[in-house]
């Protein structure tokens, strides 16, 4: 029997905010450690969901249909050795220079030509390069794009900066070999990284590292390779910004960096289960939240409640929901594949795996609906606005499949969530395509939705507590995403 709208509305009453709760204590835990991935805490998730999933009779795709465990390969880095070399100064890591450890792999250079270039751009508009050849060279950037006295972006003539090629492309493209950024945040920043050092990194094999290796600068560190031309780079900032102009020229210095990083590998695992759908060919719908967490820093546990175990119990109840739909022989057209990802944190490294090793051809996937944070009031709402009833929506739809009206006439049935579509504004779209599940299926052309609560204080804090969860808000949050993944599979 297939599913009818009015059936499948008094099943999404049936969400259990009792059990919601019941679930995202126990992933949330002390006994969790922060669930990175990996990590025995990670592990007790995985096999909680996997042990939710049979029991809410969820067909298991591995090993001859008795397993819901999918191997992740990971690689982690192990720093062994850091040091830049300015002139014949060397300078450990930290001391006036770091580096963002995702995105490096092992860097052995020698003492290399220098060229400032401004902030590495190149069109029709705006130069760094017409003066100067970067090829086998170091160049020192500045960050973002020049401005004028007024506060405006000279490419655009607007507060916002222009859409442009990146620096990494074209500093490539014209054969530099590493990258020195002035960071005039240097000291936030670096106690920033320094503190979260206790989560490792990863390589991620699915997305290869082709960027060119980026050091970050203080003041001081920039100043000293800049001492010998008698410049500053406040100077050289302030001059640009005076006239409009690039000024771009040859450090009279040289630069080094020695940087060891050896690869450790590991496993850990996705959970994957499925209902099955009633017509074969009509292929499958990806309903996915991530189960890790960023794990424990000694004694600190970073318990990970919104961020994201409530992604995680959302897709469990929506099982639990499904098999009650089975039950009464209603099914969908298309199989609903629920994927609990491990490695979001380290960079997607779960999903990636999914998307390349996929239970259903990845041409065979309709959409994904991707679930990461939910049940809180972010910081925008929080004090601010009385309309707390939300979900941030972002949906990417380029092959019309009606993944919008999917979502919108859910919400109607609901009749309690305002569908918020601030970060569908272009300016802030691009973080939240990149920084969840749904994106290494989106580099294959599947459309998505994702549907989450933002940034609340706690974010990534240990602060993040299963006791701040609005679990009525989080139910109702629960219902739309049952409702629009039925929509999906029987549009």
């Amino acid at each position: 029997m297939l599913w009818t709208r009015a059936k499948n509305q008094k099943i999404a009453d049936d969400v259990s905010i009792e059990q919601l709760r019941k679930n995202l204590y126990y992933l949330a835990s002390d006994q969790m450690e922060g669930r990175a991935m990996g990590s025995h805490g990670d592990t007790l998730a995985s096999v909680y969901i996997s042990d939710w999933f049979k029991a809410n009779n969820l067909t298991a795709p591995y090993q001859n249909g008795t397993s819901y465990f999918q191997a992740v390969d990971a690689f982690k880095k192990n720093l062994k050795h850091a040091e830049l070399k300015i002139g014949d100064q060397v300078f450990e890591n930290w001391n006036g220079w770091g580096f963002a450890m995702r995105s490096i792999e092992t860097v052995q250079l020698e003492n290399l030509p220098v060229v400032f270039a401004g902030y590495g751009i190149e069109n029709s508009q705006y130069n760094d390069f017409a003066d100067i050849d970067v090829k086998g060279k170091v160049v020192l950037l500045l960050n973002g794009q020049p401005q004028d006295t007024a506060g405006n972006y000279i490419l655009s003539g607007t507060k916002q900066p222009a859409s442009i090629a990146t620096y990494q492309a074209t500093l490539k493209k014209k054969g530099a070999v590493l990258i020195l950024m002035y960071a005039n945040r240097f000291s936030a920043d670096s106690l920033q990284q320094r503190r979260s050092a206790f989560q490792p990194a990863y390589k991620n094999p699915f997305n290869q590292n082709t960027n060119l290796p980026v050091l970050n600068l203080s003041e001081e560190r920039v100043n000293g390779l800049l001492a010998n031309s008698g410049k500053t780079i406040k100077g050289l900032l302030k001059e640009i910004t005076n006239t409009r102009q690039p000024k771009s020229f040859t450090i009279n210095n040289t630069a080094g960096c020695h940087i060891q990083v050896d690869i450790i590998e590991e496993k850990a695992p996705n959970v994957i289960g499925m209902i099955q759908g009633t017509d074969t060919a009509a292929g499958c719908v990806i309903l996915s939240a991530h189960h890790d967490h960023v794990g424990r820093d000694g004694d600190i546990i970073y318990y990970g409640a919104v961020d994201n175990a409530s992604g995680t119990v959302a897709i469990m109840e929506i099982a639990a929901l499904m098999n009650k739909a089975a039950q009464k022989g209603l099914r969908p057209k298309r199989s609903i594949v629920f994927a609990s990802y491990t490695g979001e944190e380290r960079g997607l490294l779960g999903s990636y795996h999914l998307a390349a090793n996929p239970v259903f051809p990845i041409e065979k996937t309709h959409a994904v609906l991707n679930i990461d944070m939910m049940g809180r009031v972010d910081t925008f709402y929080s004090g601010r606005r009385p309309d707390s009833n939300y979900a941030y929506i972002l949906v990417v739809d380029s092959v019309n499949r009606g993944l919008r009206n999917a979502l919108f006439s859910a919400n109607d049935k609901l009749g309690k969530l305002k569908l918020d579509t601030y970060y569908e504004q272009p300016q802030f779209m691009q973080r939240r395509l990149l920084g969840s599940d749904q994106y290494p299926f989106y580099q294959k052309g599947v459309p998505f939705i994702r549907i989450d609560c933002g940034f609340s204080k706690d974010y990534h804090q240990p602060t993040d507590t299963p006791d701040k969860i609005n679990y009525v808000l989080l139910s109702d949050q629960v219902k739309l995403a049952f409702l629009t993944t039925w929509n999906l599979a029987n549009d």
